[in-house]
């Protein structure tokens, strides 16, 4: 028997219908009644002029008239304005109109409000107000997060602490999500991480759309040091060295946190082979109080079509933990003076911990704000290049972005699908000039001093503030995508809820979905309006309020039609043979691992056809084993023997020492550059005797 059809299940559906129905008129009845009581004991007397005079009739607390207010605000798109003083006249009876709607004054906090209630025609205007903000609580997932700073502070904005699986607002993830996570977000789901963005925050990456478009703009791009990625650039970079006496640091293609960084004055000691980013050496860094410093700046992006930036006001300024001096053959081993990496500088004994804005090895922003002003530095100037630098650096890679971003989103119509945080790493010479030394996908939110405190907790809170999500219905557009599934699978006629590709880009797994163009232009003027009204600490620098500026900008959007990002070089050549080679390498040891796998089978097979002893004799061997390993006891050990034997090696250190073998190698190694760096670092007091001229062989 079908139940659907039954009587029993059609009046229980009769029943519900009849329900909500009773409900909604309930809740719009007492929402009126409310409203007509507000405006009744809020309104004062036919007297011009008169004070406000409270009654036992109209006592209400300060809680509950706010919130009387808000209904009315959400009910009947009143419009609150503040009055200058205390006192609250109302108008005189004529001057009110019908066409005026209702008006009236409220008394709040000692300030007076005018309350004005409108009709609100449905028509399309792109101004961000409290009805076009969903009133559903939003959901955030930290789960994936291994700072517990970030929960902490989405609960005191009102978002609930969501799991994965369920339907959050907001993902906050520490690495970057999968191609399956994209594919199978909602409308209304944003995340911190932007597809593609590793194209600016690898090393390797950053380095090759930093060159590419130094190539294509030279004059505008001298905003990072002269960099090499090794080992395709290894002649380039040879080259380079004979002709300039500079001091080279080596960094891994995709290393974090200082690790694997080394100084050099001699690229002969590279393997040819070796994978790194080798970049000239800024020997004149800006010094605070003969400390090396760098500078953490962090850039919120919400979008990339069109791409917005923002730029935080505070951020940190991290010192070197040794005084500064230019790099020698002497001190290239001093991390904890040529790096600025926290993670290095914390082992480092002289790390100074400092709540004091003018002292310590981590400060903040405005404190160094400060010291420029005091040092008559022009500090509007400065963070106007550091500007430019961080739109040029991300410019850089806009293409790659935007493709990835409407592949793997072509239907988030409502809202922005991705935000993400950008910690740059900017150094800044003794000419006051900015370079970008690397850009972090997942800046660290560890709160371990007060300096990061006092930062980082603002830029989480004003982060979540400044992004979109609460401008999207949840439960709107989980209605809209059940009837269009629905409409999908029925083949219906009805409207049009698809969008074609935007920009050619091809979706990844989802259906396309067209929005009108028109609708789709109204939400990113919410959005626009949302975020230029929240941003807290934020400055905006892309698109630039000067019109000058944004020209300027303009014609870097047009880099694929001067130069391919896929272009054929002598470096991407280089590349892909040495790409093709590690394939090759790695092929090579899976099948070497197979046949040593499929041989030990087969020898285990040939074992097993081996006839085995009868049982009772196995027997008997295994306890005849057992019992000499039981009784087993050491051999005797003679003194005379051991004395012999280090007499021996004695004599033959000694034999190393007087011949000079280990000084003999080194040198021969040295000289034919096949010196690595664990050799360097066993024996550095040889490797500098040798980077100063002396001879090894004969004498130190």
């Amino acid at each position: 028997m079908n139940l659907k059809n039954s009587k029993f299940y059609k009046r229980i559906q009769e029943l519900r219908r009849f329900s909500k129905e009773k409900i909604r008129k309930d809740r719009e009845q007492r929402t009126s009644v409310r409203l007509d009581m507000a405006l009744s004991e809020q309104r004062p007397g036919h007297d011009s002029d008169l004070e406000w005079s409270s009654s036992p009739r109209r006592h209400i607390s300060p809680r509950r008239r706010i919130k009387k207010t808000k209904t009315k605000k959400k009910s009947a798109g009143s419009r609150l304005t503040a009055g200058k003083d205390t006192v609250c006249s109302s108008p005189a009876d004529g001057e009110l109109q019908p066409d005026d709607g209702i008006q009236s004054y409220i008394q709040l906090n000692d300030k007076c409000y005018r309350l004005s209630c409108t009709r609100q025609l449905a028509g399309k205007d792109s101004r961000v107000d409290d009805s076009s903000i969903s009133e559903a609580k939003s959901a955030i997932c930290v789960s994936n997060s291994r700072y517990a700073m970030i929960g902490k502070i989405s609960k005191t904005l009102g978002y609930k602490l969501v799991k994965e699986t369920k339907l959050w607002n907001i993902l906050w993830s520490d690495s970057f999500p999968g191609v399956e996570l994209f594919k199978n977000m909602k409308r209304f789901q944003q995340i911190n991480h932007f597809p593609g963005m590793i194209e600016i925050c690898r090393k390797d990456l950053l380095s090759r759309n930093l060159n590419r478009m130094f190539k294509v703009y030279p004059h505008d791009y001298k905003i990072f040091p002269k960099t090499w990625m090794l080992p395709a650039d290894y002649g380039d970079a040879m080259n380079y060295a004979l002709t300039h006496k500079r001091t080279f640091i080596l960094k891994p293609d995709s290393g974090a946190q200082g690790r694997g960084i080394w100084l050099t004055n001699d690229l002969k000691t590279i393997g040819a082979n070796e994978r790194l980013i080798c970049q000239t050496y800024v020997h004149r860094p800006l010094l605070i109080d003969g400390y090396k410093f760098d500078l953490r700046v962090y850039t919120l992006i919400t979008s990339v079509d069109p791409l917005r930036i923002f730029v935080y006001n505070e951020g940190l300024a991290r010192f070197a933990t040794n005084k500064y001096v230019e790099p020698t053959p002497g001190n290239t081993t001093d991390l904890y003076m040529h790096l600025t990496n926290y993670s290095v500088n914390k082992r480092n004994s002289h790390y100074e911990l400092c709540d004091n804005d003018d002292c310590g090895s981590k400060r903040k922003l405005s404190a160094i704000n400060n010291w420029m002003s005091r040092h008559n530095y022009d500090v509007k100037e400065f963070w106007t290049n550091v500007d430019d630098v961080i739109i040029k650096t991300v410019l850089s890679a806009w293409p790659v972005l935007k493709h990835n971003y409407h592949a793997c989103f072509p239907g988030h119509d409502k809202i922005q699908a991705c935000f993400e945080i950008l910690g740059f790493d900017i150094l800044v010479d003794w000419k006051l000039k900015p370079y970008i030394l690397e850009v972090n996908h997942s800046p660290s939110f560890h709160t371990n001093e007060q300096v990061d405190r006092e930062v980082k907790r603002p830029l989480i809170r004003d982060t979540l503030s400044l992004v979109s999500a609460v401008l999207a219905d949840k439960r709107q557009i989980m209605r809209e995508d059940r009837k269009r599934v629905k409409q999908r699978l029925l083949k219906t006629k009805g409207e049009s809820l698809q969008r074609p590709r935007a920009n050619g880009g091809s979706s990844i797994g989802k259906p396309k979905i067209d929005v009108e163009p028109e609708e789709e232009l109204d939400s990113l003027a919410q959005q626009i309006a949302w975020e230029d009204s929240h941003m807290g600490n934020f400055r905006r620098i892309m698109p630039p309020v000067d019109a000058t500026k944004a020209e300027y900008y303009s014609q870097f959007y047009g880099q694929t039609n001067q130069v391919s990002i896929f272009a054929e070089t002598a470096a991407s050549k280089k590349r892909e043979d040495l790409a093709r080679k590690m394939r090759l390498q790695i092929e090579e040891k899976k099948a070497k691992q197979e046949l040593m796998l499929n041989g030990r089978n087969k020898t285990d097979k040939r074992k097993r056809q081996v006839v085995l002893l009868p049982r009772a004799v196995r027997e008997k061997n295994r306890v005849q084993l057992y019992r000499l390993q039981e009784h087993w006891v050491p051999g005797f050990i003679s003194d005379a023997e051991e004395r012999l034997r280090h007499t021996w090696l004695q004599m033959r250190s000694e034999a190393i020492r007087s011949l000079r073998i280990t000084e003999s190698v080194y040198a021969t190694l040295y000289e034919a550059g096949n010196l690595s760096n664990t050799d360097m670092a066993v024996y550095p007091h040889l490797y500098q005797h040798l980077q100063n001229g002396f001879d090894i062989k004969q004498h130190i």
